[in-house]
């Protein structure tokens, strides 16, 4: 059995906390396959994986009243949740990522199963945001399936981590790291001028999300594809992915108006931490860094990709992922009261219109036996309504999984399958 984990939520697990309240912060993977898999055999690979990761076996409480902490709760077992007669899978997955998570409850992941037809089926684990990420969430999903297939050899107990802030470079904690951020603001409030505050066509929302998933997958040419016209044009992967999105919000949101976009993208830092971090269990790791740009009706796709990759590289080397956190409500001094919670709402209600792309990156292959091949593995998580998409993207060996998630009360079915393809078919474009 793994040791416990009993301490304070630091800045980071903290603010995602109280989003959380404002706007579902659930974010899910999910694998698809075919072959004898029963689904008991994920659900024991499930409660084995809790016996192995710290943070798959506690609660998030608010001890006397005061700020948020974690309290061991071993004996919390995960339940694996079967899909209703006649449900599908998409629909499954975007309820689940709208259904929160409450204070005091334990675990905080759920295990769903779902049964397709000529011998497909369908996995998924949902998280709690403050105690994962999707990077390790998808390792962690990777891990559980090759346990119930029987080609993972087990794991021994893992070491809890510590919280992400206390990692930190000495440059952003502290006074130094106060003084810094203190700049850093003072830039953004000399660049607000530039920075969007509204989309034609986009009505901000402070409703709950009714979150909507259109999922699609680019095939090993195209992200060959994508990686070559990459590296020629000085950009990245993420890079096109999100010139792309946002260039489809335009075409979707801005009409014949030449707008300023935002494009927000969590990213991880374990690779700029003052000691090292791995994806090995599942752990908050990933800031939020933003970049506003002018997108002119149908745009070169590889010059504002290209923009796009070298701000976001400025950024991290920067370390304006760091200060991010000490820009917001320091919400591990909050208690889970009313008025803190009404608080981060209005601090939300200030923040510039913005879509959201997450690139997990590479997780490698799920190794299959006997007869049980995955051939998709994937994660969603749902936009706030200050945000028209969330788009999440992650490579399964060569195959570039992509989810489109959006709020149905603002953006009908339909129309976010229209715009999901246009997403897709200028990714294929830029491939070619």
């Amino acid at each position: 059995m793994t040791a416990a984990v009993s301490r304070p939520l630091d800045r980071a697990e903290a603010f995602f906390w109280f989003l959380d309240r404002c706007s579902s912060m659930n974010f899910a993977v999910m694998a698809e396959g075919e072959g004898p898999l029963a689904p008991a055999a994920f659900a024991d690979a499930v409660a084995r994986a809790q016996r192995v990761h710290p943070l798959l076996a506690v609660a998030i409480e608010s001890p006397g009243g005061g700020p948020l902490a974690f309290v061991p709760r071993p004996d919390a077992a995960v339940t694996l949740e079967r899909q209703s007669p006649g449900e599908a899978w998409g629909k499954r997955i975007a309820a689940a990522l709208a259904r929160p998570f409450a204070l005091d409850e334990a675990p905080l992941v759920r295990a769903l199963w779902h049964d397709g037809v000529d011998g497909r089926w369908a996995a998924a684990l949902v998280f709690q945001h403050c105690i994962a990420d999707g990077r390790s969430g998808l390792r962690l999903l990777r891990e559980v399936l090759e346990d119930a297939i029987g080609t993972h050899g087990g794991a021994a107990a893992i070491a809890p981590r510590e919280p992400l802030t206390s990692r930190f470079p000495a440059q952003y904690r502290g006074p130094e790291g106060a003084l810094r951020a203190q700049a850093w603001r003072a830039q953004l409030k000399a660049d607000g001028a530039r920075r969007p505050e509204t989309l034609p066509g986009f009505v901000r929302s402070g409703d709950p999300i009714r979150p909507g998933l259109v999922s699609f997958r680019l095939d090993e040419s195209v992200v060959r594809g994508l990686v070559a016209k990459a590296r020629e044009a000085g950009a990245s992967v993420h890079g096109a992915l999100g010139a792309a999105e946002l260039m489809a919000c335009r075409e979707r949101f801005a009409g014949g108006v030449d707008p300023r976009l935002m494009l927000t993208s969590p990213v991880d830092l374990r690779g700029h931490l003052a000691g090292p971090l791995d994806d090995a269990t599942p752990a908050f790791a990933v800031t939020l860094l933003s970049t506003a740009v002018d997108v002119k009706a149908e745009p070169e796709l590889w010059t504002l990709a290209r923009h796009l990759t070298r701000d976001l590289r400025r950024q991290v080397a920067e370390g304006c992922g760091h200060l991010f956190y000490q820009l917001v409500p320091p919400a591990e001094t909050l208690p889970p009261t009313p008025e803190a919670i009404e608080g981060i709402r209005a601090y939300l209600a200030r923040m510039p219109t913005a879509c959201v792309l997450s690139n997990a990156g590479s997780v490698t292959r799920v190794a299959g036996r006997g007869g049980v091949r995955v051939d998709g593995l994937s994660f969603a998580l749902c936009p706030m309504g200050h945000q028209p998409l969330f788009v999440a993207a992650a490579t399964h060996g060569e195959v570039l999984e992509i989810n489109v998630v959006h709020d149905e009360a603002r953006l009908p079915a339909a129309e976010a399958r229209a715009l999901a393809g246009s997403l897709e078919s200028r990714l294929r474009q830029a491939a070619a």
